[in-house]
């Protein structure tokens, strides 16, 4: 019994630091943002490189970052040469700018929270690197975060999209992630 209690203690006080569930794939189909995703649907389709290096990723991520935050449209993200030209731009503009520098074709633009408890939507970037995920927040980090290393409080997926098209994704309960069914 007494350990039935520890191992609930112990959930219940660490559950926060639990790493990030792998990024699902989704469920491929339609989003509520999709109207407004014409830019991003755009910059995507075009993208054609080859997986960029580690450092030219956080080299960019940094200079995204050292943008100047500018709120503009609510739901449409700016093409990557205004974001440019202006030096300036939102998280949708931040990210969309990164993802058409970096030139990589598996890069995953990304719409969640940033945290559990935010009121508004955020965006930015999922690439995966040497085998393992990497969040690209240009507006909230100037260095790439590893996806397993966040809490089950940070970078909620719900919608995500790449080149093929969009993608929904059921953001975890924290009874579910506390519970070990990550999903």
């Amino acid at each position: 019994m007494k350990r039935l209690i520890t191992t609930a203690l112990l959930l219940a006080f660490s559950s926060s630091l639990l790493p990030a569930a792998p990024v699902s794939p989704g469920r491929p189909g339609p989003t509520p943002y999709d109207q407004y995703m014409r830019p991003v649907s755009q910059v995507l389709r075009k993208l054609n490189g080859e997986t960029p290096s580690f450092q030219k990723v956080a080299a960019l991520t940094r200079q995204g970052f050292g943008f100047r935050y500018v709120y503009d449209t609510p739901y449409v993200a700016p093409l990557p040469q205004v974001t440019a030209a202006r030096r300036a731009g939102d998280c949708k503009a931040k990210s969309l700018w990164l993802a058409s520098e970096m030139n990589d074709p598996s890069v995953r633009y990304v719409i969640g929270k940033a945290r559990r408890t935010s009121k508004i939507s955020h965006a930015w970037l999922m690439w995966k690197y040497n085998d393992q995920w990497w969040i690209l927040d240009p507006t909230n980090n100037p260095k790439p975060i590893l996806a397993s290393q966040t809490s089950v409080d940070e970078y909620l997926v719900l919608y995500t999209y790449d080149r093929s098209g969009s993608y929904r994704h059921q953001m975890p309960s924290r009874r579910s992630v506390v519970a070990g069914q990550r999903q």
